[in-house]
Order: structure tokens, then sequence, then C-alpha cells
């Protein structure tokens, strides 16, 4: 029976490997809250994409972030605003299947992040 268990988690562990394998993350850039007193200001969030899955992490409580992705002809193709009330909240994103590049732009009163990316 324990080693039953032990498969399941060898799998478990296989898996996670694989699902993450393509996950890359987006380079956001911009002013958020004051450089000088870093405390102050929540951390940044932290894009990533896997495949036409978008992830976005919060690593601190956030409340109306606005997020707006746009497309290479200056169509948004995905806006809302969302608010997180822990602490690591990962906010997904499923993109279209179209292929091409984009823009995400992240606004919240700390700040205006802005990355590229290639949606596969």
């Amino acid at each position: 029976m324990k080693n039953y268990h032990y498969l399941v988690v060898l799998f478990a562990f296989l898996f996670s490997i694989n699902v993450y394998a393509d996950e890359k993350q987006i380079s956001v850039e911009g002013e958020w809250g004051n450089e000088r007193v870093r405390s102050s200001a929540p951390e940044r969030p932290i894009v990533y994409i896997n495949n036409n899955v978008l992830s976005i992490y919060l690593a601190d409580a956030l409340e109306n972030l606005a997020i707006v992705i746009i497309d290479s002809s200056g169509l948004i193709v995905y806006q809302d605003c969302l608010s997180s009330n822990g602490d690591g909240y990962t906010h997904t994103i499923w993109l279209s299947e179209q292929s091409g590049n984009y823009t995400i732009e992240l606004s919240h009163s700390n700040g205006v992040l802005s990355g590229e990316f290639i949606n596969p």
C-alpha cells in the first residue's frame, strides 16, 4: 500500500514539471510605488504565459488592478479589473487560439506596468 502512495507522489511531481516547463515570465516595465521606500508599496505583479494561458501572480493583496491586453493591430482583446484579498493570488486569463504579438498593461494607484509577449 505504501508503494502506491510513492507512485502517486512521483507521478504528481513529474506532471507538475511538465505543466510548468513551457511557462515563461513576461517582462513588465514601468513605475511602481515609491522606489525609495520599497516596503510601502505591494510587490509588482508577475506575469507568465504558458501556451495560450496568461497568469498574473500577486504576491501581496491588491485592489483595483486594471488589466488590458491589446493585439498588434491596437484592438483590446481583454479588459478587466481584479482585486485579491489575500497574498499569493494568481489570476488566470485564457487567451484565444490566435497567435501573434500582444501588449499587456497593468494599471494601479501604485503605478503602470506594461510588457509585450507572443501568444504561440
